[in-house]
Parts: structure tokens; sequence; C-alpha cells
């Protein structure tokens, strides 16, 4: 395969599966969503966000990546700004966080297919983008659900 097919072959497939993932995210159930399921709860090596806050320094970056939980008009939800200490809004805000870590993982463990029509070194790259593409936005979505949570029994107590 020439580089150029090759190139346009991957760009093509990132981009269908960016989407893909992002609408399977949208389709499944609000319950599945829940800090119960094994997925998205909070691990003791997160350090109730200690993690995220020390060794990735998230609040320097986490406000400059884009947001797109308005592009799919099934369920809307902005995460980009914090506008509501209501308990209902809260709770929304933690069940969007799993969603929209969800469709960055998607990618990731679909970035075996792509191992199909490229070269060693293609493998590798697509590894390196998959990796690179979504994991900030999963750490994003983590370190907010955890500060989120703990902000919803604040507003319970």
């Amino acid at each position: 395969m020439s580089a150029l097919l090759l190139i346009l072959t991957n760009s093509i497939f990132w981009v269908l599966l960016h989407f893909l993932s992002g609408y399977l995210s949208h389709l499944l159930p609000s319950s599945f969503y829940t800090l119960k399921n094994p997925w998205f709860k909070k691990r003791c090596w997160e350090l109730d966000g200690r993690l995220y806050v020390k060794l990735f320094r998230v609040k320097a970056w986490k406000d400059r990546v884009p947001e797109a939980g308005e592009l799919f008009r099934i369920n809307p939800f902005n995460k980009k700004r914090f506008i509501s200490k209501q308990k209902a809004y809260v709770e929304r805000f933690i069940l969007e966080t799993c969603r929209g870590e969800l469709a960055h993982w998607l990618p990731i463990l679909f970035y075996p297919l792509s191992i199909i029509w490229n070269p060693p070194i293609g493998c590798w790259i697509m590894l390196a983008y998959a990796l690179l593409a979504n994991l900030p936005f999963v750490i994003i979505q983590r370190y907010n659900r955890i500060r989120l949570v703990r902000l919803g029994k604040e507003i319970s107590s």
C-alpha cells in the first residue's frame, strides 16, 4: 500500500472510529453509567484525584481541550463549564463524565483493527495516536468525576 493511501485509510478509520465511539456511548442507557459499574469506579491508585494533579498536571491543560458532549443530539450535555450545584445537575454531570470516558476508551480498544492494513511501524504510530488522542480525555473525565462525587456528597449532607 502506498504511503498516501495508508495515510488516507488511517485518517478515515480514526475519524469514523471517533464518531462511532461517541455515537455508541450515547446509545447506551443511562443505567450503564453508574459508579457501581467497575469501569467507572474510583480506584485507590488514583489517590482521590491527586494522581492526575501531581503526575499529569491535569489542572494546567484540562480546560484547553475540545468538548464534544453536545455533538450528538441524543443526550446533549456540555461539560466545558460547570453551571450549577443542584444535586440533579451534579448527578447528570457525573453520568456524562462516564459517557465521555467510555467514548475515549472505545477508540483505544478498537485500535487493533488498524493492525490489519498497517506495516509494523504504522501499527506503532497508530497505537501512539490512539493513546495520545484519547488518554488525556480519560484522565479529565476521571479527575472531574472524583471531584463531582465529592461535591455530590457535600450537597447530600
